[in-house]
């Protein structure tokens, strides 16, 4: 599993009602922007600003797509039940080593 199918498989636990990004694009624009010194909910949105046709191009995504906002960011952040999160990276940094060695 590499590391976007690891975050996909991460259960949205937000009500059908209202969403407007899928939960993999909010958390791999977590996981990069944070990796890349973006720290906080508007450094976030200051990252997808700056990395825009990067991103799109990296993940297929449509030229017109929308950004999460500060406030989705936050919510999310908020919301997340970490351990999931820590399982998964383990689970993938743990295939990445045994490729390696």
């Amino acid at each position: 599993m590499n590391l976007i199918e690891a975050i996909k498989s991460v259960p949205d636990h937000r009500q059908p009602r209202g969403i407007r990004h899928p939960l993999w694009l909010i958390l791999t624009i977590i996981l990069l922007g944070s990796c890349t010194g973006y720290w906080g909910y508007k450094p976030l949105v200051d990252f997808t600003t700056n990395h825009r046709a990067t991103l799109i191009k990296l993940f297929k995504l449509s030229p017109d797509v929308r950004f999460p906002s500060d406030s989705t960011l936050r919510n999310i952040i908020q919301s997340l039940d970490f351990e999931i999160i820590a399982i998964l990276f383990s689970e993938v940094a743990k295939d990445c080593y045994s490729l390696i060695f």
